[in-house]
């Protein structure tokens, strides 16, 4: 099997951090590098969950609370259960510390 030298660019801190934990499982980038590159044809996708985080900021708590509160009559009598006292409701908006 051949093999070709590869060369990354990354920022010098990253790349500390990343040989810090690395280093910690005894092993080198090179060696990641390969693992991951297999895992990645093997598996025909990334070999690692990749997800976009969840906004939730000011907006988002408003809309949340718009939406709560827009449920009609005849579903709140259906789904009392999911009904949420306003107490209860601005404890749990309190509890994210908006600035």
């Amino acid at each position: 099997m051949t093999t070709s030298a590869t060369s990354i660019r990354m920022d010098d801190d990253l790349k500390k951090a990343v040989n810090t934990k690395l280093d910690a499982l005894g092993m080198n980038f090179n060696t990641f590098v390969v693992m991951a590159s297999k895992q990645l044809v093997a598996q025909n996708r990334l070999p690692f969950d990749t997800t976009v985080p969840q906004a939730f900021g000011r907006e988002a708590a408003i809309e949340e609370l718009n939406q709560m509160l827009t449920i009609s009559d005849s579903e709140l009598k259906y789904n009392r259960d999911q009904a949420k006292p306003v107490q209860q409701v601005s404890e749990e908006l309190a509890d994210y510390h908006f600035d």
